[in-house]
């Protein structure tokens, strides 16, 4: 995702505020809306502190994703135990960043790293360079601060396979405990049936708004045979409406949920705007020491007298490995790097692609949600402080889980495509940051969603669970600032297009039932640039379509692959310790073996419970 100009979130902001008006005046105070409607502290980074370094600590964190946040909290409930948390971004600004629906705008700011894959030759057409947008969270927080607050576990079978491939301790049975150690859930019809927890930190809750357009998306999927469940329940195939990690709509991260309100612990210590660029690895023993850090333009050394845990995520965690000498052996030489320990790392990243559309018109407007414009006003914001209001919503409201003809696994209730409904379509974002935040080319936004602008207009997300594609992930140079190379293609394997464009399909056959034909909903029949030459609503139109809206949706995993010693691609074993080094351990999304049938926010929250019991076993 490209950067807007202006990177400052509290001057977009402010630019967003003052888009609003008052019905008694065409210009608004600023300050006085900033003090009156959100308050002062809504208005200003969230205070981690400036600590004071200490030339060691037992625990060293490298990250505050949602992980990393996890770890440090509960590292640090033993007073007698250090920890320091090292995060290369900044705290959240609340104002800006709790509101779901405004997701694209925050992704378009320096709380993400911008990432972009290579040139793609089948995938990603439509979008700016040909390139797809690996969005990467950046802050305390990570990604759960960028991210769609789509809270899914996935399915069953994905824990008990990873336990079946050498990893004991994570099938679904003894991983479901720490499901509900995370949550504080508040699920109206799925929270008592005994797959939920009630006391966690993390808040999980259906969407305090929903539109029509859900309801009748639940119903129609039923109608055509599709169950309604609770998809958090460990069986997927079906339909059912969001479960997201919010507070009365508001955003809960990695950082509001596990650390603002500990960080007055004496024992940790929270370094944000801290840009870690080595592990100290003694090469005798073959132990992590220590890392180097830079911030405000100094270098820090800081020892671990315990460990060093790598909770930077999937692409960080894997870069700052290799920079410190644990990858893949020749790579490295390539790069003058010495070799400490020859893995596997970034050599199995994959990930789940997706396409924006199919799109719906509404001839009707049963609630009033043809632009985003209406909802930037003092009393949308007041109704979204209050925990009401299309602002509660990040879009998305329901999910449908489908099985593809040219599914590979013939376990019938393992699904291999997602379909996210949304209330909107990106016409509905009058501003640049849906284009940047999705890296929609100008001609297919200007041609394909302007012309929705102040229409009423739906999309759906069709998502693929289980990818054939698979890439790298390689260092650009021994700069440690520099971005990773992403060497990965999707739709090489045409089966992949197939499984999306059946997706499709059943989107449209779901949306064809008498509940939305009450709505009175057609298919948008306008065509993509670059399918213009094929017939509409034909399979090879929405072949083209796949492969010029291709979505990517930030799951990307298994670049420190998680396996025993005798598994080629393992990085760590079952306890997370990095294959070959002692007191190092990866502790985020990276870890997960293979493309989960979920979203992975949820999986790097109890990736850190998790990975906090085990390095309290071992300590």
């Amino acid at each position: 995702m490209s950067e807007i100009s202006c990177s400052s979130s509290v001057l977009v902001a402010l630019l967003l505020l003052a888009q609003m008006r008052t019905l008694s005046a065409g210009f608004l105070n600023i300050s006085a809306v900033l003090n009156s409607v959100f308050g002062l502290t809504d208005v200003l980074e969230i205070d981690y502190g400036q600590p004071l370094l200490r030339p060691s600590y037992d625990y060293v964190i490298v990250g505050a994703g949602p992980a990393g946040c996890v770890l440090a909290n509960r590292l640090s409930e033993d007073p007698s135990k250090s920890v320091l948390l090292i995060e290369i971004g900044r705290g959240e600004i609340p104002m800006f960043s709790d509101p779901p629906l405004l997701g694209p705008t925050l992704a378009s700011t320096s709380y993400n790293f911008g990432y972009q894959t290579e040139v793609q030759k089948h995938g990603c057409q439509g979008l700016r360079g040909k390139r797809c947008s690996w969005a990467h969270g950046r802050g305390v927080g990570g990604s759960s601060i960028i991210n769609n607050v789509i809270y899914t576990r996935g399915n069953k079978r994905d824990y008990d396979s990873w336990a079946r491939a050498g990893n004991p301790g994570w099938s679904w049975d003894e991983m479901l405990p720490y499901f509900k150690k995370v949550e504080r859930a508040n699920i109206r019809d799925f929270g008592d049936n005994g797959f939920h927890g009630k006391s966690g930190r993390l808040s999980v809750e259906d969407c305090p708004f929903r539109s029509k357009i859900a309801t009748a998306f639940v119903k129609s999927a039923q109608e055509v045979g599709y169950p309604y469940l609770d998809y958090n329940a460990g069986d997927l195939i079906g339909v059912s409406f969001l479960q997201a990690h919010t507070l009365r709509g508001h955003r809960a991260t990695g950082g509001n949920a596990y650390l603002k309100d500990i960080v007055h612990r004496p024992n940790l210590h929270i370094m944000t705007r801290s840009w870690a660029t080595k592990v100290h690895l003694d090469p005798k023993t073959k132990e992590a020491t220590g890392i180097d850090f830079v911030h405000a333009r100094r270098t820090y050394s800081v020892q671990a007298t315990r460990e060093v845990i790598l909770s930077a995520g999937a692409f960080e965690s894997a870069k700052l490995l290799m920079l410190s000498g644990v990858g893949p052996a020749e790579h490295l030489k390539q790069h003058g790097i010495k070799v400490n320990q020859d893995l596997p790392v970034g050599e199995q990243v994959t990930e789940h692609g997706g396409v924006f559309g199919p799109v719906f018109v509404l001839q009707n407007d049963p609630d009033g949600l043809r632009s985003l414009e209406p909802l930037i006003t003092i009393s949308e914001f007041m109704r979204f402080k209050g925990g009401s209001g299309p602002l509660t919503s990040n879009s998305v409201e329901s999910l449908m889980y489908v099985k593809s003809p040219v599914a590979e696994d013939p376990d019938p209730g393992l699904p291999d495509v997602e379909i996210m409904q949304a209330f909107v379509s990106f016409g509905f974002d009058s501003s640049p940051s849906s284009k940047f935040a999705y890296q929609l080319s100008d001609e297919v936004d200007e041609d394909y969603f302007r012309p929705l602008g102040n229409v009423r207009a739906f999309m759906y997300l069709p998502m693929l669970l289980k990818a054939r594609a698979r890439g790298q992930v390689r260092l650009k140079s021994t700069n440690p600032f520099h971005h990773p190379q992403f060497k990965y293609q999707y739709f090489e394997d045409e089966r992949d297009v197939e499984a999306l464009v059946y997706g499709i399909l059943q989107a449209i056959n779901v949306t064809s039932r008498p509940a939305f034909q009450k709505l009175g909903v057609e298919l948008y029949a306008n065509k993509v640039p670059g399918c213009k030459h094929l017939k509409f609503n034909t399979l090879d139109y929405w072949r083209c379509h796949v492969r010029t809206l291709t979505a990517t949706f930030q799951h990307q995993v298994a670049t420190c692959k998680m396996g025993p010693a005798s598994d080629p691609e393992a990085v760590v074993d079952h306890r997370l310790r990095v294959h070959g080094i002692k007191r190092l351990r990866v502790a985020d999304v990276g870890i997960i073996p293979d493309s989960p049938t979920g979203h992975t926010s949820a999986h790097s929250f109890v990736i850190g419970e998790k990975a906090a019991d085990l390095i309290k076993e071992d300590n």
